[in-house]
């Protein structure tokens, strides 16, 4: 396991699986099904993008950088309808199951080094990095989620 002989990693680990984890799901559940493809402003990710955002996001990451598989864009840069929550709820499981996946791996996989090809040049980080990014990641997009719910009248998941 990523947390052998470190606490703190299985602590977090903890964290996320039952507290970012629920909270997420619960705010999807709580999201209205009419206002999947709302957003606060024009031009701003719809709040059922911002689902598809975080399981993308781990698909790149944890797929595409880590593992050379090729992953999928769920939210294209042209404004278009936000598949129903059944859809958005299997991403959401792949994007747990992602993470289960880089849970279950030996720790020197936070020590290894990965690149990607970005706009202008190529980037290394370590898997730590890439880890840390993702805990970070899922934390501020439910906290935009729930931003984006009280606006909307609807109470968040208590986090």
């Amino acid at each position: 396991m990523i947390y052998e002989n470190n606490a703190l990693l299985e602590i977090q680990i903890n964290f996320w699986r039952q507290d970012i984890k629920s909270t997420i799901e619960q705010a999807l559940e709580r999201t209205p099904d009419d206002r999947l493809d709302w957003a606060p402003l024009d031009g701003m990710i719809t709040l059922g993008n911002i689902f598809l955002h975080i399981s993308e996001t781990s698909d790149w990451w944890f797929d595409e950088v880590m593992n050379g598989k090729k992953s999928v864009e769920l939210v294209p840069q042209s404004a278009s309808a936000t598949p129903p929550k059944p859809v958005i709820k299997k991403h959401m499981d792949d994007h747990w199951a992602r993470l289960e996946r880089l849970f279950s791996r030996d720790p020197d996989v936070l020590d290894k080094n990965y690149q990607y090809t970005g706009r202008t040049k190529t980037v290394t980080v370590s898997g730590f990095w890439i880890y840390n990014h993702l805990l970070e990641h899922d934390v501020h997009h439910r906290s935009q989620i729930n931003q984006y719910l009280r606006i909307l009248g609807v109470e968040p998941p208590e986090i």
